[in-house]
């Protein structure tokens, strides 16, 4: 059994080259068994690739009758919009999830998470218009807005940084844990549910102690070349 000089993986008899780092096994006295591979070779045939825009089109289309025929059985029942507003809120929000950035060829997931939290505030908004409730602007309106703030903030740093990714992974996992805290607080100050916070520390405390062990693992440089090597992260 040998291990790669670079990066120390253990490597099979038969390998030719490392395969975590790709350098090429090479040692003049050992002959390498070439018969017997570690992992069968792939000859399966090429799959054919599915066309994006055609998958765009049959997806819009799938959407534009599921609101027209939610619109036609609205009216049909009830004579007015009324539940059917519901569905094409959810259905718009959906076809800007998973189907919108299939109009790009590199589409950017920063924008693009701005673009789907937004929509996803004024969904809920509409769901609070229609019911006569009062609690989007003190409890749908932060959580969103942190909930945002997040997401754009951990793939624009992902996105854009070279290194350091598992320090933002841990910086992360610190803000749920205090986005725990806020989501607790907002429901007591709305809703009514408590005067004190209680639950939301415990996940605190989990967020925390995951999120040190992230980070020290990406400020040490060995232990994570370590993590590299055995877990390829």
């Amino acid at each position: 059994m040998a291990y790669c000089v670079k990066c120390g993986t253990e490597l099979a008899d038969s390998e030719e080259k490392c395969p975590l780092c790709g350098t090429v096994v090479y040692h003049p006295e050992i002959k390498r068994n070439t018969t017997n591979k570690p992992f069968p070779a792939y000859d399966a045939e090429a799959e054919e690739e599915v066309s994006k825009n055609g998958l765009l089109v049959i997806l819009t289309m799938i959407s534009f009758v599921s609101f027209a025929v939610s619109l036609l059985c609205d009216f049909n029942i009830s004579g007015h919009v009324s539940w059917s507003a519901y569905v094409t809120g959810a259905l718009i929000l959906l076809y800007s999830i998973f189907v919108f950035p299939l109009c790009f060829k590199n589409p950017n997931p920063v924008l693009l998470a701005v673009l789907d939290f937004l929509e996803g505030g004024l969904y809920l908004y509409l769901i609070n218009y229609m019911t006569g409730g009062n609690w989007f602007w003190t409890f749908a309106l932060p959580i969103t807005a942190g909930a945002m703030i997040i997401t754009v903030t951990v793939t624009a740093l992902i996105r854009y940084l070279r290194k350091g990714r598992l320090c933002v992974l841990g910086g992360a996992i610190f803000a749920c844990g205090f986005f725990a805290l806020l989501i607790e607080y907002l429901l007591n100050t709305t809703f009514g549910f408590r005067d004190r916070i209680i639950w939301s520390f415990y996940p605190l405390c989990a967020c925390i102690a995951v999120g040190t062990i992230i980070v020290v693992a990406g400020l040490c440089r060995p232990l994570r070349e370590y993590l590299h090597r055995k877990f390829f992260i």
